[in-house]
């Protein structure tokens, strides 16, 4: 697997030398990290949050407080904690990373910001369990739509029609 900071800096490279079309370029960029992030954190979801198959529901979640084993309890608790990989948090923290060089690249300071959290977040997964994979969940979901919102936002490219040049 390629390291993202690899590849962002050669795409940055191409953006800072490019003054034409540096917004344009900045926003394909974007677009890009975009889909990975919605990839990654899907990938990522999938194996995480939310899987309550392999979680037992505990005698007293069913109303049986009685029945309580304690050991039983502490390794249903032992299930529910974070299951993010560390090379999982590890693509998350670099891909935020670079996100928030493209937005600083595209004049985007909310991107970067959102993106500078995630990271921050990504970071926190290691000690925090499923409250801290909760908030890096939602900052990545935060950074995907500011990312979608400052699209819509750019003009449209104008189309000239290719006759123009005949007349």
């Amino acid at each position: 697997m390629q390291n993202c900071a690899t590849r962002s800096d050669r795409l940055l490279e191409l953006i800072l030398f490019s003054l034409r079309d540096r917004g344009a370029l900045c926003a394909l960029v974007l677009a890009a990290y975009r889909a990975e992030l919605t990839s990654l954190l899907d990938r990522v979801s999938s194996g995480s949050l939310g899987d309550d198959d392999d979680l037992e529901v505990t005698p007293h979640a069913r109303g049986d407080r009685a029945g309580a084993a304690p050991g039983r309890a502490r390794a249903a608790g032992r299930r529910a904690e974070a299951r993010i990989s560390e090379e999982d948090a590890f693509l998350i923290y670099d891909l935020a990373g670079c996100i928030a060089e493209a937005a600083a690249a595209a004049r985007l300071p909310v991107i970067r910001r959102d993106a500078l959290s995630l990271r921050e977040k990504a970071a926190e997964v290691h000690a925090g369990g499923e409250r801290a994979e909760r908030d890096m969940f939602a900052a990545g979901l935060r950074v995907i739509d500011r990312i979608l919102d400052a699209a819509r936002a750019q003009p449209s490219p104008r189309s000239e029609p290719a006759s123009k040049d005949l007349n």
